[in-house]
Order: structure tokens, then sequence, then C-alpha cells
């Protein structure tokens, strides 16, 4: 049975900073069932598992470490950078230069068939979503008409903000999405039929994709398309070879596979609630179909599980799932699963200190203020970039230190490096890169929010801003996962907070981790002060001196007891990052002094 439950972790004693007010006792925030607040503490796992998937993530991560350890170097293989790592053995670093890749869309709603093993009501056809009441609900995305038109501008419009400016920025020009949307098909089952949490999620989500599949593949016989009109429609989705299913390490041909394949739902997700539906609802996330007919199904020299599309020789492996008022931030972020990334958040159900700081957390609920959350989402850390080889950065290795001046993080366009990594002997690194309100990144400083009337108006979001700087991250791929909730203070990649005292409300309730470590940057600026809501009782937190140097010489320096899941223990290397120019502005730049571990 699936189980979608929020965890609420407690702490059992608080220190606190002077003019922060302390009790004996407090526990992190508790959002009311079904407001929005539930979103970025719902904290499910979204991004499910699959042996090729885990294969894959496995040998890629092998790829890494030995790229940035210099014990291996990429080569070009029909136009991609691939990283050989033994005989057959091939990762795709880099994706072909300047490559858009197509996506899929089939829209898909619900129909009035109730399995009497999953319950619930008919349909919910497309375009029932209630409006929103603006007076108390500043964070719901609402439209006229979820029409195919209105999708293909928030997927690929070249002009305005979509998946594809947003990947194209993300990359820095590297790499892009483009595809096609669907006309609305009805599926044979209510919404309870693929999103009961009653039932197995590979009985619900695998046959949500079997049904949208062949709801398409009839819509399109029924309009008059013959066979070898769709069979040439689909072939213009299958150019990648995702898996290198032939150990050629030429990625840049079919296999049999749709690339990429997301079906959007009518209603809303469960992760944000489920509306009407409320746990009926499909949560939204990222599988594989059938992974265990691996070996008996498939196309014919490629037997990788999926399922076929009609008749058309075509299948459907991997795939995303979103609902109908998902904003851009929920697509990119499983869109960004399906390009082999993890959740960084707590996915078992703690709550890190990742925050809004990355895409893979809750970086996609970020927006450009009211009237919505998620319909603008913030970059991705230093971490995801390099792992999509979509980062320049310069390595600083032991004994090496040195000056780099770096450019903003959102320009991966730029002259300048958007990070420096420092290696540690251990395998894990540090890589530090200069947020600034820049591109996509603008929505640091317009989109974090913070529920602060839940007793009263539950959808009622108040903004402020993360503080540009320079973000240390802890990368340390031993941990696997960021579930701080389990290991405190150890994680795959966690953002160092400069400042990881806890933020106290008067009742001994902490902030909750994506709203305390807004302040976690190091620079040369002061903090601006800011004041969060809890019930509506305010708890001021004034302005902070400047602080330019990360120092990891003591491990605890920026953990907190009191607080454990948030920030990270750091190395205790011997690592000094010195910010000592901070520019700000239409070119910003920030000069470091990088002391790495002695040789």
């Amino acid at each position: 049975m699936k189980q979608r439950t929020v965890v609420l972790a407690a702490v059992s004693a608080i220190a606190v900073t002077a003019g922060f007010t302390a009790t004996p006792a407090a526990a992190f925030e508790s959002p009311s069932g079904g407001a929005p607040g539930a979103i970025e503490n719902a904290l499910g796992e979204d991004n499910l598992p699959h042996p090729l998937g885990d294969q894959r993530e496995a040998e890629r991560t092998e790829a890494l470490e030995k790229l940035i350890a210099g014990e291996v170097t990429s080569e070009s293989r029909t136009g991609s950078e691939v990283i050989k790592l033994g005989q057959g053995r091939f990762v795709e670093y880099r994706k072909k230069a300047t490559k858009t890749d197509p996506i899929l869309t089939f829209l898909v709603e619900f129909g009035d068939t109730v399995d009497p093993a999953a319950g619930g009501t008919p349909g919910p056809l497309h375009n029932q979503i209630a409006q929103p009441d603006r007076a108390n609900d500043n964070s719901t995305i609402w439209a006229p008409d979820f029409s195919p038109s209105y999708y293909k501008k928030l997927l690929f419009d070249k002009k305005q903000e979509s998946m594809t400016t947003f990947y194209s920025k993300q990359s820095g020009g590297r790499y892009t999405v483009g595809g096609d949307v669907s006309e609305w098909v009805k599926l044979p089952y209510n919404a309870a039929r693929y999103g009961s949490n009653e039932l197995s999620e590979e009985d619900t989500y695998w046959n949500f994709v079997k049904d949208s599949a062949t709801s398409w593949y009839e819509s399109q016989v029924a309009a008059g398309k013959t066979p070898e009109q769709i069979k040439a429609y689909l072939k213009t989705f299958d150019v990648w070879d995702r898996d290198d299913y032939d150990n050629d390490g030429d990625f840049n041909e079919p296999d049999g596979y749709i690339d990429h394949f997301q079906a959007i739902h009518s209603g809303e997700g469960e992760e944000a609630g489920g509306g009407a539906q409320g746990t009926d609802a499909i949560w939204s996330h990222r599988w594989y179909a059938f992974s265990d007919l691996e070996g008996t199904a498939g196309p014919a020299n490629n037997l990788a599980g999926g399922v076929q599309i009609g008749d058309s020789g075509f299948w459907i492996g991997d795939y995303t799932t979103e609902p109908e008022n998902g904003g851009l931030g929920v697509f990119a972020h499983e869109y960004a699963h399906d390009l082999g990334l993890p959740d960084l958040y707590d996915t078992a159900g703690g709550d890190n200190g990742t925050g809004f700081w990355t895409l893979m957390s809750a970086g996609s609920w970020l927006g450009r203020g009211a009237p919505t959350i998620g319909s603008t989402p913030g970059y991705m850390g230093a971490w995801e970039k390099i792992w999509l080889g979509w980062s320049t950065f310069v390595t600083v290795k032991p004994g090496q230190a040195k000056y780099v001046t770096l450019g903003t993080a959102a320009n991966g366009q730029g002259v300048l490096p958007q990070a420096v990594v420092v290696p540690l002997a251990d395998g894990s690194y540090y890589a530090a890169e200069y947020r600034t309100y820049t591109g996509y990144d603008e929505v640091l400083k317009t989109g974090p929010y913070n529920w602060g009337w839940q007793n009263t108006r539950p959808d009622w979001a108040e903004r402020f801003p993360y503080q540009d700087g320079l973000v240390v991250w802890y990368v340390n791929p031993a941990a696997g996962n960021n579930n701080t909730s389990r290991h405190p203070g150890t994680g795959l990649a966690l953002p160092v907070d400069a400042r990881p005292a806890p933020i106290v409300f008067p009742d001994g309730a902490l902030l909750g981790n994506r709203r305390q470590p807004f302040d976690a940057s190091f620079g040369l600026q002061k903090t601006d002060p800011v004041t969060f809501h809890r019930n509506g009782t305010p708890v001021a937190v004034p302005r902070q001196p400047a602080i330019p140097t990360f120092d990891d010489s003591d491990p605890l320096r920026y953990w907190n007891a009191a607080n454990p899941q948030n920030s990270v223990k750091v190395a205790g290397a011997g690592v000094k990052i010195e910010v000592k120019t901070q520019i700000t502005g239409l070119i910003p730049l920030m000069t470091l002094k990088v002391t790495p571990p002695k040789a």
C-alpha cells in the first residue's frame, strides 16, 4: 500500500542567539492537512526507483568521481561527451552540443468507471478545478482553460518562461527541450483507480501510463490517422539511446523507446493536497512503467520492459506525470528526474536545509510573488549542474591555494567559472557558487514563502528573500541521499548554513528548514531583516553582520544540535574560502581566496 504521510520531527533542546526568543522545547512546523503548506512537507518519494535507473545513476556517480579526481577524461562520440568506464561501459557526461530533446506530452482526463478496489467518484474532467478566492488564496495556480495551447506555451514557448527557456538558461545554452502536446484524451477509469493509496503504485501508476498510451493511440485512429502516420510521428521522439543498449558508446541513436514522455492529468496533484480527489489524486512523480518486464517485453532488439503505444512499435519506459494546474516548477523538477537527478529534499519525511536553494528541493515552488507559488522555479545548485555536465568550474587541488574569480552561478555562458570545487581525500568535495538575483534566480528574492496564518488563512503565503551570496555545498556521494532525519548533519549534497542558530517563535516552535537557511550564504553584505509569522504570531530576524569566510576546521561550526536536520557537519579538512570582492548588479562577480587541504 502506498503511504504518503507527513513525518514531523521534534527536537529536545534549542540554542538561540541574542535577539531570538527561547523556550525549553520546539517542534518543526506542522502544516494543516490539504493546505499548500503540505506541498513542501509531504515528502513522499517522487523519483521512484527501478533497476535500469539505479544502474545508470551508479555509473554516472562513478564517472563523475573519477572525473573530478582527474582519473578520467571525456571523449567525443557522435557529438556527445562520453566517459568510458570499461569495456562496453560508457556514460554520457554531456549531451550533444546545443541539443534539443523532444518531449511527448499526452493530456489525459479521467473517466466514469469506478473500480471497487479503489472507490472514489467519477472523473474529474479537465477545467473542473475550482477558481481560487484571491482574497484568501495567493498560492494556487489556476486558469480558465487548461487547453493544449496553454501547455504548449508553458512547456515550449521560446520567448516567455517555459521549460524550453528554463533548461536553455540553466544549461548555459548547452541543452534545451522541445516537443508537442496532444489534445485531451479520456481514460476509462476515474482518478482513484490510478491514484488510490489502497492499491500498489505498480498497479495504479503503471496502468495509468498504459491506459494513457492506449487512449491516445485510439484517439489518433479515430481521427483518421493511419498506422504509418502514427509511427512517423512517434519516430521523431526516439532519437536517443538513453542506456546505450548496444554498448557502443553512441547515445545519439534510436533505441525503440520514447526519449521523454509525460502525462499531464486532469485535477490537482496529491502532493499539493489533491483538490477534490484528496488522497485519490496522483502524486506527481517520475518512474519506469512495467520495469518488471525487462527481458520479456519491449522493442525486438531491446527488451527493457515498458508499455507499447498501441501497435506502433514504440514503447514508453521512463516517464513523468504532473497535474493539470502544475506550475513550471513541478514540470522542471520532474523532468530533472528524467535527466537522472535525485530529490535533494529529505524523502524520509524530514526537513533538511536545501530549502529554496535548488530546483531539486523547494526551489521548484518559487515564483515571482502573488498570486501563485511554483509558477517560476529557481535554478539548480552547484552539484546538480556538475552532475549534468552543465557547470563551468575551477578545481583547487590539495596544497594549491589560489585566488578564483567567479561569475554568477546563473550564467553558464560567461567567461568566468560558475563554481569552485575543492576535492577532499575521501572522495567528497566542496562546491561553492555565487548565487545572485539573475535570470530564473531572480525568484530567490521574490519567491520564498512561509505559511504564516495556517489557523485562519491556510492558503495565504508571506514572501521573503533568500540572501544572495556565496553558497557552499558539501557533496558526499557516500551518503547516498539527503535524508538528514536519518543521518543528521550528513547528506549527498547539502548547503552549509553560515548562520545555523535556529530561529524560534515565541511558542517554542522552530522556523522550518525551508525558511531557516534563507541567510545561509557567505559574503560581504549584511543580511536583510525579515519577519516570519506562525499562526499570526511574528518572530523578527534582525539584520545580521556579513560572514565573509567559510572555514571547515571545526566540523560542527555550521551545524546546530538544536536543529539537527538543517545544514551539514563539514569535513574538518582545513579548507577556507574567503570572499574578497563581491559585486552585484548587471555583471555580478565574486573574488575568492581558496585554501584547500594540505597536500
